[in-house]
């Protein structure tokens, strides 16, 4: 897996599946979006992307709240890799940078820096200033820009959606067995 941690450095790729995510822990549902890039991308002849956040945007927008990484990036990057993603690309996450809206991250980055064919997003995704890019936006930025769009369904485990904040929940209670489950490994 190429890992590529500068904006600038992106370098031309074929057909681009990508999907974008903070992925801690790479739990069952990250697992299931890759498996819909993977796939997406043999179809097209493409390789599969992946964009993550370094450091995590929750710890530079809030960080004196009780959040914390299920994983390090050195350790979420294994576990990408071990997905089979040809590309990710690990963005510098700062104040400053959460301040650019959904449609220039889209426009600037999704389809001009990656040039981004299909974009696969799970159905609680969003993206950019204040989370303004969510399902309605990013559907419109997909039409506009000629990029498939692909939503992924919900994963639920025995009831249990699959999220790294439920699984940041269950990990603080002490709820061992079921955050594993809904990781996918111990």
């Amino acid at each position: 897996m190429q890992v590529v941690n500068d904006l600038d450095a992106i370098p031309e790729l074929k057909n681009p599946v990508v999907t974008m995510g903070s992925f801690d822990g790479v739990h069952l549902g990250h697992r299931q979006l890759f498996s819909y890039v993977k796939k997406e991308a043999k179809r097209i002849d493409g390789v599969s992307v992946a964009i993550t956040f370094n450091p995590h945007p929750q710890a530079v927008l809030h960080p004196n709240s009780d959040f914390f990484q299920i994983y390090s990036l050195e350790e979420n990057i294994e576990l990408i890799e071990k997905e089979g993603i040809d590309c990710l690309i690990v963005i510098p996450f700062t104040k400053e940078f959460s301040q650019i809206s959904s449609e220039d991250f889209f426009k600037d980055v999704i389809v001009g820096k990656i040039g981004a064919k299909v974009m696969v997003m799970g159905p609680n995704h969003s993206f950019g200033h204040k989370r303004s890019g969510r399902r309605e936006t990013i559907g419109k930025l997909c039409d506009e820009n000629n990029v498939q769009l692909i939503e992924v369904p919900e994963l639920s485990v025995q009831g249990v959606k699959v999220h790294s904040a439920q699984i940041r929940k269950l990990i603080a209670n002490n709820n061992w067995d079921i955050a594993a489950e809904l990781l996918g490994k111990n």
